[in-house]
């Protein structure tokens, strides 16, 4: 029976042999969106800077543009005198220089004068006639941001595969950037099962859940970039769930399989991956707590990656951040190889495990910056409410006192 897993893969070496083995990245489907469309997806391809940022020289503050070396020495005991040039306006270059010994008005984000490179903060100064007293001197530089000081003519605004969000749109706006290519391969989610009803079902006969699964699946995918479709749930039954199959399978890209908690299921679904096209099935089992059976298998000839993931909530999650997230990324030739974040946190309680197996426990941060483990089961849907992510346990570990610290890996 497939349903009972001997051997195992460690998740690393599970990632590098698939991602090798399928010659990642895949010419996956692109799609050009407007920039605000754009956000929450990952881009395509490179993106690199056409035009200098800032494209000219500007003031970070309001006050005076000046010659650093005419207003060194300054200070409110010594004020130093510089006659009053002009007024540099907003939204046009000035028409005059700035000589020795010589000042000009200058808004926040005004275009600074040619001859001058500093700007003397407006209340470190005043004004007496023609003149500008200054109380405090400047450096080259100072409240001044040059000519693509910020972003270089053909610095890379972002690296393939990047997620487009609040941290990377506006370098892209500001190299007027209106469109972008993103990586948009066709990922469908289909859970399986008899026991698994739709939500909508307002009371689940006895023995039977609401889908969970795949909106979480659905979810966590959205949150790093990758859109998928779910195509509902898929019977028990052997026909009906290979012609649900491979129907589905024929209009992806990936395809991702959820629950199958029977042995019966977990059969179906180790039958039609082992019946794939070369290579057919590449994992049989995951070396990681909780998530241990989990398959993966690939139709190389027609670009096809099918994984099929644990029933159990937090199984299901745990692999889906830990080991699709990563090939996904592989996938699509990302930069990135990992989603989130990982830190090194002490936890707040002990924890134990059995030694031999990666293990990943959900948590959450305390207001002392402590990692708190959440009690739960594989089973339990509740733990990912108000976690910030899971700790990390190594194959060789069983135990992490109190106090010590501990891999965390969060989901931002």
């Amino acid at each position: 029976m497939a349903g009972f897993v001997k051997e195992v893969t460690g998740r690393i070496d599970a990632i590098e042999k698939i991602s090798r083995r399928l010659l990642f990245p895949w010419d996956c489907p692109k799609k050009e969106l407007p920039l605000g469309e754009a956000v929450g997806r990952r881009c395509a391809e490179e993106m690199t800077n056409g035009a200098p940022y800032p494209p000219f020289s500007r003031s970070l503050r309001d006050g005076y543009a000046v010659r650093h070396e005419d207003a060194s020495g300054a200070s409110s005991g010594t004020p130093l005198f510089l006659t009053k040039r002009g007024d540099v306006l907003m939204g046009r270059a000035p028409d005059f220089k700035i000589s020795a010994g010589e000042a000009a008005a200058i808004p926040t984000g005004g275009i600074l004068p040619e001859g001058a490179d500093a700007v003397v903060m407006l209340e470190e100064t005043d004004v007496a006639g023609g003149w500008i007293e200054l109380r405090r001197g400047v450096q080259a530089g100072e409240n001044v941001v040059r000519r693509g000081e910020d972003i270089e003519l053909g610095a890379k605004l972002l690296p393939r595969g990047a997620l487009i969000d609040f941290r990377s749109i506006g370098p892209l706006a500001a190299a007027g950037v209106s469109s972008i290519v993103t990586a948009a391969p066709k990922i469908s989610l289909l859970s399986t099962g008899d026991e698994v009803v739709p939500i909508e079902t307002s009371e689940p006969a006895p023995g039977c859940v609401r889908d969970v699964n795949a909106w979480n699946l659905k979810a966590l995918l959205l949150r790093f970039g990758f859109e998928a479709d779910y195509r509902g749930i898929a019977c028990d039954d052997g026909a009906e769930f290979e012609r649900r199959f491979r129907d589905e399978l024929s209009g992806c890209d990936v395809l991702i399989l959820s629950g199958g908690s029977s042995v019966g299921m977990r059969d179906h679904a180790f039958r039609l991956l082992s019946s794939l096209p070369e290579p057919g099935l590449l994992l049989r089992g995951l070396n990681v707590a909780p998530g241990k059976p989990t398959l993966i298998a690939a139709d190389m000839a027609s670009k096809k990656l099918v994984v099929s993931l644990p029933g159990h909530p937090l199984s299901c999650m745990a692999v889906a951040f830990t080991l699709l997230l990563p090939l996904l990324l592989r996938l699509i030739g990302a930069e990135e190889k990992e989603c989130g974040t990982r830190v090194r946190l002490p936890l707040s309680s002990d924890l134990a495990a059995r030694t031999g197996a990666e293990k990943f426990f959900a948590c959450r941060l305390l207001a002392d910056g402590r990692a708190e483990p959440a009690a739960a089961k594989s089973g339990y849907i509740s733990a990912l409410g108000g976690a910030c992510g899971f700790i990390r346990m190594p194959e060789e570990r069983e135990t992490i006192r109190a106090g010590e610290e501990a891999e965390i890996w969060l989901w931002q």
